[in-house]
């Protein structure tokens, strides 16, 4: 199962790493894996980050929520 987010980009590119960082470290603490990044041109800019996990793990963790 894939997911996509998207972060602003930030005045600096510092900044635009942490935001990365940070959605990258929230969705791992769900299971999520962080696949790949790309710009995505507009206004605001911002970047996509593609997340993957096993359908299997989803419904795991959907289960245990429950609980």
């Amino acid at each position: 199962m894939y997911r996509t987010e998207l972060v602003r980009q930030r005045a600096f590119a510092e900044d635009t790493a942490n935001a990365i960082t940070e959605k990258a470290n929230e969705m791992e603490l769900q299971g999520w894996q962080l696949v790949t990044s790309s710009l995505v041109y507009g206004t605001p800019m911002k970047i996509a980050l593609v997340f993957w996990r096993d359908s299997k793990q989803g419904s795991e963790q959907s289960t245990q929520a429950a609980s």
